[in-house]
């Protein structure tokens, strides 16, 4: 028990902490993301797909006018602390100074402004709740960057949990009491402000040493940096929430919610790169330009694990599309199943997109990545003209689709540029235990048995060919952190 304990809650060398980080980073985020998918479920089947839609659809216009409060902010404050640039602190000060200002005004233009931009009436009374949710989740992310220099990820996972659970509970008991979608958002609010009370507790002793060291010559010099990144933070902003806004211009509440039901389940499964990509950030900041053979080493490792993932789910999405959707949501959401079959082929390129990107970053050559997103963008918005008049709801998901493979098929190309690497030898070892895999679920599938079965018999199946093939990920990782 001792061995255990000082694995999970000390940090006694880089090897060490980089595992237990990833550890507590998943477990939070894999706990917190499942309690609110639970939530998230209740709500779409209790309010149905119009209700649902409607609280999806004032999200999002908010996370439009919260762009400009995240400039990637917290990613430099990681970067730069883990890298001990000279004088970090007056860094990491003055890049909380700027971001609680950015916030701010943010928060203003979600409250006085999402009224006038939103296409659907039911969602104007939800905007002033939805700023102060979004105030408090930046506070609580301001609290976490601090908090990961410090490399204790443990602390964040008690706090997701803790977060995400009550929301979970205030919200069921909400619903209950009054079936509208600002039960919901009264619950995200109350669970979000608690995270935040939380968080300054824990970090309470060295928040004075974050405010005082701040001049204004660092936070021009921050803002400078960051604006490279900011431009990718928010058209990466634009085109997660431009589909929503624009199914809002053509098509209603209901439209919406069937969409983002599907989207939702998409985003969840997608913590297992994004985390895997966060906990991987200290250590590919601490080689990039130091040790870039090692760093190859990493990055190519690291592909690989995403890729022994993210082909078989996105294989077994793909065919169990029309069991999953019903399953979870109900059969008033039978019409989003295209939605998510299209989803579940995006997972091909959202999964290495995490980590290219913050090896690019890690690099200083955020600069390189704002091309590629803003032509994704224009992309994804053009084809939004063109499909969602005509093809609804299955038209957005395929717009987005295009537009994510040319961002990841650029930004990938600009990374070989920076840093050469290859994971083709690799791909070819997993791509024939995903086809037997698939074979297996289809199989299942027409005899009837029901699809959670058939997600842990044919998980079974594909990770015992791939154990015997000798290519685990539980050797992936070991060669990634033994670095």
């Amino acid at each position: 028990m001792e061995r255990i304990r000082k694995f999970l809650f000390l940090n006694t060398s880089p090897k060490q902490t980089i595992i237990k980080n990833t550890f507590w980073l998943f477990a939070g985020e894999a706990l917190g993301r499942l309690l609110k998918m639970g939530l998230i479920i209740y709500v779409a089947r209790k309010l149905g797909a119009d209700g649902w839609g409607i609280f999806a659809y004032a999200l999002s216009i908010a996370s439009l006018l919260m762009i400009f409060s995240d400039i990637g902010i917290g990613s430099l404050i990681t970067r730069d602390a883990t890298q001990q640039k000279n004088d970090y602190r007056s860094f990491i000060s003055a890049a909380l100074l700027l971001k609680s200002i950015l916030l701010v005004i943010s928060v203003i233009l979600v409250i006085f402004v999402s009224p006038y931009i939103s296409n659907i009436e039911e969602a104007k009374i939800l905007f002033p709740i939805i700023g102060l949710i979004f105030l408090f989740d930046s506070i609580r992310d301001i609290g976490f960057a601090a908090n990961r220099i410090l490399e204790k990820m443990e602390r964040e996972m008690v706090i997701k949990v803790i977060m995400n659970f009550a929301i979970l509970v205030l919200g069921i008991v909400l619903i209950k009491i009054n079936p509208l979608p600002v039960s919901v958002a009264i619950a995200y609010a109350v669970g979000s402000g608690i995270s935040v009370i939380l968080i300054t507790l824990i970090i309470k002793n060295n928040i004075l040493e974050f405010i005082t060291k701040t001049n204004i010559e660092t936070v021009k010099s921050i803002f400078k940096t960051a604006m490279p990144l900011a431009i990718v933070t928010l058209i990466g902003s634009i085109m997660g929430n431009t589909d929503i806004y624009m199914l809002g211009i053509w098509k209603t509440p209901e439209d919406i919610g069937l969409y983002s039901a599907a989207q939702r389940f998409h985003q969840f499964i997608l913590i297992i790169p994004s985390m895997i990509a966060t906990a991987t950030l200290p250590l590919m900041s601490r080689l990039a330009n130091k040790d870039n053979l090692k760093f190859k080493e990493v990055l190519e490792k690291t592909l690989s694990v995403f890729m022994i993932i993210g082909i078989p789910t996105a294989f077994g999405g793909l065919i169990l599309a029309d069991q999953i959707i019903p399953f979870l949501f109900g059969l008033e959401y039978i019409p989003a199943i295209p939605v998510l079959r299209i989803l579940m082929i995006m997972l091909l390129a959202s999964f290495p997109l995490f980590l290219l990107v913050n090896a690019i970053f890690v690099y200083n050559e955020q600069k390189k990545l704002v091309l590629a997103n803003v032509f994704g963008v224009l992309m994804n918005i053009s084809l939004n003209f063109l499909l969602i008049p005509k093809f609804g709801i299955t038209g957005a998901a395929f717009a987005t689709l295009i537009s994510s493979i040319i961002v990841t098929y650029v930004i990938w190309g600009k990374m070989k540029k920076i840093n050469y690497f290859e994971i083709l030898p690799n791909l070819k070892e997993v791509v024939l235990p995903a086809f037997i895999m698939s074979l297996v679920i289809i199989m299942i599938k027409k005899f009837g048995i029901d699809v959670i079965s058939n997600i842990v018999i044919s998980s079974v199946v594909y990770f015992s060919i791939v154990l015997m093939t000798k290519k685990t990920i539980l050797k992936e990782l070991q060669e990634i952190f033994g670095k």
